[in-house]
């Protein structure tokens, strides 16, 4: 989409991957107002709004955000080169008490102006980071598969690859949970970095990581959907869409083809605050004990609740972790960060739990029988 003012003065584009509004009406003076709607309802509350602004004359203008379907999740975010970007909830002048409309002031310039509920982070993106790592020696880059609109996902394969020992992580199965993706990127960064106890790990275990499980959803700017318009975390069972059959069939190769031992599973999301999500404590899962053992680990580094555990949620639909633990019997998470959490505090959390758990891992493989949950 493209918009330019009845003066001319002022122009708004969507046209970029990510980008997402779906009307904008020009109000009159300095007033403009985007409605934001979701692909498909009913739909889990996570809108998502992406654009650029500019204007031949510096100013400011005033943008109601007005959502449909869905109420305002997400404070924005600014940029005037969409690398480096911060936070801007101090733009917001008003707030319906229901979230239903936000308005922002913004100052607008012939500098182009980025405004996005989180950091872009899209698939050139990720394509890019996934080319950097894949220049250690030690990392592989490939494809798990393609998505509905034949766009490449990612799979990246870090460690010794004739480990049997197999760690799986993956991401972005939902569009907009951005810094379920930043984490996973620093976690994945931590099991690279040049400490000895990264190097031992990767000799002992090999990690599998997918940074995008979706990325049509992330092209299209999606809140919550694959281009099919199905959430990929409640397919799981039936396992409709080619992105979930990609990782399933990836999993199932590893474990049956390849004879590899899986010790966990982590799924990268985003949410409210930092949390663990997974099946209820008492099932009985590979390694035993470990995710207690792990979070233990992680809050005392911290030296608080940095995060929490809730074993009831969704433990019965078709999610991913739901579907690992119960097919494949190994502790699996769904690892969600704050939506607005600080992205420093973020890097540090996703650092930490990095290097508790290759601690926890390595000490786990030295006690174990060689034939375990194998």
């Amino acid at each position: 989409m493209k918009f330019q003012s009845q003066d001319k003065v002022v122009s708004f584009e969507t046209d970029f991957a990510g980008g997402k509004i779906d009307q904008l009406v020009e109000l009159g003076g300095d007033d403009f107002e985007i409605l934001i709607r979701p692909e498909n309802e009913p739909i889990n509350d996570s809108a998502w709004y992406a654009f650029r602004v500019h204007s031949t004359n510096p100013r400011h203008i005033n943008v109601r955000l007005r959502y449909e379907g869905g109420s305002h999740r997400y404070e924005p975010k600014i940029s005037h080169n969409r690398v480096e970007w911060q936070s801007a909830e101090h733009l917001i002048v008003a707030r319906h008490p229901g979230g239903q409309e936000v308005t922002l002031r913004l100052p607008v310039s012939d500098q182009v102006l980025w405004v996005a509920g989180q950091e872009l982070v899209g698939n050139k993106d990720i394509a890019t980071w996934v080319d950097t790592l894949a220049q250690f020696p030690f990392v592989e880059s490939s494809l798990a598969g393609r998505s509905v609109q034949d766009r490449p996902i990612h799979r990246l394969a870090i460690g010794n690859p004739d480990s049997k020992e197999v760690i799986y992580a993956l991401s972005r199965q939902h569009p907009p949970e951005v810094t379920g993706t930043i984490g996973m990127m620093h976690f994945i960064e931590a099991l690279c970095s040049d400490t000895e106890l990264a190097k031992r790990y990767r000799t002992e275990f090999l990690t599998v990581g997918i940074p995008i499980a979706n990325p049509d959803g992330v092209a299209k700017g999606y809140w919550r959907s694959n281009a099919n318009g199905v959430d990929l975390n409640r397919d799981w069972l039936a396992f409709q869409e080619p992105e979930t059959r990609s990782i399933r069939d990836d999993l199932v190769r590893l474990r049956g083809e390849q004879e590899k031992r899986l010790w966990l599973f982590l799924d990268f999301h985003s949410t409210y605050n930092e949390v663990f999500y997974t099946v209820p404590k008492q099932t009985k899962l590979f390694p035993e004990g470990f995710t207690a053992e792990w979070l233990k680990s992680l809050n005392g580094r911290m030296g608080d609740s940095t995060m929490l555990r809730d074993d009831g949620h969704n433990a019965h639909r078709s999610t991913s972790k739901a579907w690992v633990a119960r097919e494949l019997g190994i502790h699996a998470v769904t690892y969600e960060f704050g939506d607005e959490t600080d992205r420093e505090r973020i890097r540090k959390i996703a650092i930490g739990s990095a290097e508790e758990m290759m601690k926890i891992l390595l000490a786990r493989k030295a006690n174990l029988s060689p034939t375990a949950s194998r």
